[in-house]
């Protein structure tokens, strides 16, 4: 049987991360037995447990950590799922939405053509784009290729769709856990994915 991995909260209730069924199980023992005051377990998925030597475990499905961490006061880091999350996972050529393995990121001038003193691999030199796209726009800028960007480049402010549980939940898709759904409307509703 596949168990369901574990929904992890902040101490004000908002999601923050998912792990896995395992982990929940060790952190959920160690809260039961009362020495691991770091989370508090606020559900357990229904029918799904495992068989311990003596009863039936049930996997939790929904933790909180008792204390709050900070989350909205960092940069966005610059990588190529930042930057796919950035532009919505759409070529910003043909305007098209692709799955991530479709997916490539074009300088928008080509390091050949990059004349600056800083880096050409940045937040305002990368977009993404599909490859079929990038393979036609080749060694040259958007005007010379007559492919003009639907949305110039810009270093993204650090919001939900950034986090890692954005980008999880949007790879579960379907199977998002009927116990989770209360604690992440929110999440869905801002990440847009």
């Amino acid at each position: 049987m596949k168990h369901k991995n574990c929904l992890v909260l902040n101490s004000d209730y908002s999601p923050i991360g998912i792990i896995h069924w395992k982990k929940a199980m060790v952190w959920a023992f160690r809260y039961t037995k009362k020495n691991f005051d770091r989370i508090e377990i606020i559900e357990y998925h229904s029918n799904d447990y495992i068989i311990g030597t003596n009863d039936l475990l049930e996997i939790p499905a929904v933790i909180k950590t008792t204390k709050y961490f900070k989350i909205f006061n960092s940069t966005v880091n610059f990588s190529r799922k930042n930057v796919f999350i950035r532009d919505n996972f759409v070529c910003q050529y043909c305007n098209q939405k692709f799955p991530i393995n479709k997916l490539t990121y074009d300088h928008v001038i080509p390091k050949s053509k990059w004349r600056n003193n800083h880096t050409p691999t940045s937040w305002t030199n990368i977009v993404t784009s599909c490859l079929f796209c990038n393979l036609k726009k080749g060694n040259k800028t958007p005007s010379q290729a007559n492919m003009p960007l639907k949305k110039n480049p810009e270093i993204p402010k650090k919001t939900w769709k950034y986090l890692p549980l954005a980008y999880q939940l949007h790879t579960i898709g379907s199977a998002i856990p009927e116990e989770w759904q209360t604690y992440i409307g929110d999440i869905i509703n801002n990440a847009k994915l």
